[in-house]
């Protein structure tokens, strides 16, 4: 397939490329957001609640925080809150519409048993509810799917619990983050040539994309790629992680043959994984991958783990993309998502 800017435009109607495109400006701006925002006291704990791509930037989080002197951080994708929240919380609200029920739920939850909240979103009920609590509230900028803002829903959380003193400064980290996608993404572009997003695309056509990350560290940059695949190229994909694939997941690759020849493994790579864990890739491969149809390998780039997450959510959103083209699907509609919203608005 030739990708010239009129077979784009009629592929993407919806400019997917193009948000795509704009993932490093939108770390810049997303940063600054914060900057509105008094932070809170500092917290014991944090909860960060939201559903699919307003809610990976709670996983992100923790990961980022993960090895840090830092509260610990919970993800909450459900319409309660852990029963130990309380006061000593800090709750971020994700939503990006605004009008996610699960969300909503969850922040009445935790605001009714006296949790801090900061919510974050581009409107809807989320932001009206903040206002009139008076709980501090990120609007972001409106009209762009969800999946697409990313750097907006996951940012600015890190940069408000660092003004509260519950963790270190992320600024020149965050501004090395912007520097790196955007390589990424100028390397990427249709019509570049020796483009390895397109490349692996092309080999996962019709094929089940299993994305791995090899440490836990990059775990949802994994579950990032699996829901860019569900979501942009409307087809099935799985992800899990080392070690705890070696535990379970590897036993399975002793199926049926014409099963793994329909699989194509994509590990997600990090340059400063433990070496014990390399190994792990590296027997995995020998004794239960080579079954696949194809193995790839993403290599993050970057010396923090913001740069190093993403520049590998960069890579795997272009590879979407791509995907999506080359099946023939139009990569920014969700049907199936409207159709259950729409469900259960009537019920």
């Amino acid at each position: 397939m030739v990708f010239d800017p009129a077979s784009i435009a009629a592929r993407d109607p919806g400019g997917m490329l193009r948000l795509i495109s704009l993932f490093p400006r939108m770390c810049t701006e997303a940063w600054s957001l914060a900057s509105g925002v008094s932070p809170p006291p500092r917290p014991r704990a944090v909860v960060v609640a939201g559903m699919g791509g307003s809610g990976i930037g709670g996983d992100l989080l923790r990961a980022v925080l993960y090895e840090e002197a830092a509260p610990p951080v919970v993800v909450v994708k459900d319409y309660r809150v852990p029963g130990w929240v309380g006061p000593e919380t800090l709750l971020f609200a994700c939503s990006y519409s605004g009008e996610t029920e699960e969300t909503l739920a969850a922040y009445q939850e935790a605001a009714g048993r006296g949790a801090r909240c900061v919510a974050i979103t581009s409107g809807g009920s989320l932001l009206r509810r903040a206002r009139e609590r008076g709980d501090p509230a990120v609007v972001v900028p409106p009209g762009l799917p969800p999946r697409a803002a990313l750097p907006y829903m996951f940012l600015p959380m890190v940069a408000i619990l660092a003004a509260a003193g519950a963790v270190r400064s992320f600024d020149e980290d965050a501004a090395e983050a912007a520097d790196v996608a955007a390589s990424v993404a100028e390397e990427l572009a249709p019509g570049r040539p020796e483009n390895p997003a397109r490349a692996l695309a092309d080999s996962l056509v019709g094929r089940l994309p299993l994305i791995y990350s090899a440490t836990p560290l990059l775990e949802p940059a994994a579950q990032r790629w699996k829901d860019q695949i569900n979501e942009n190229a409307k087809t099935l994909a799985a992800w899990n992680t080392f070690p705890e694939l070696n535990h379970n997941e590897t036993v399975g690759w002793g199926l049926d043959p014409d099963l793994a020849r329909r699989c194509h493994v994509v590990i997600l790579r990090d340059p400063r994984e433990p070496p014990r864990l390399a190994r792990r890739v590296a027997i995995t491969r020998d004794l239960a991958f080579c079954r696949a149809a194809g193995v790839d390998e993403v290599w993050a780039r970057g010396r923090g783990l913001l740069a190093r997450l993403c520049s590998i959510i960069v890579v795997g959103d272009f590879v979407s993309w791509y995907l999506a083209l080359l099946r023939g699907v139009d990569p920014t509609p969700v049907p199936v998502i409207d159709e259950l919203k729409r469900r259960l608005a009537q019920a």
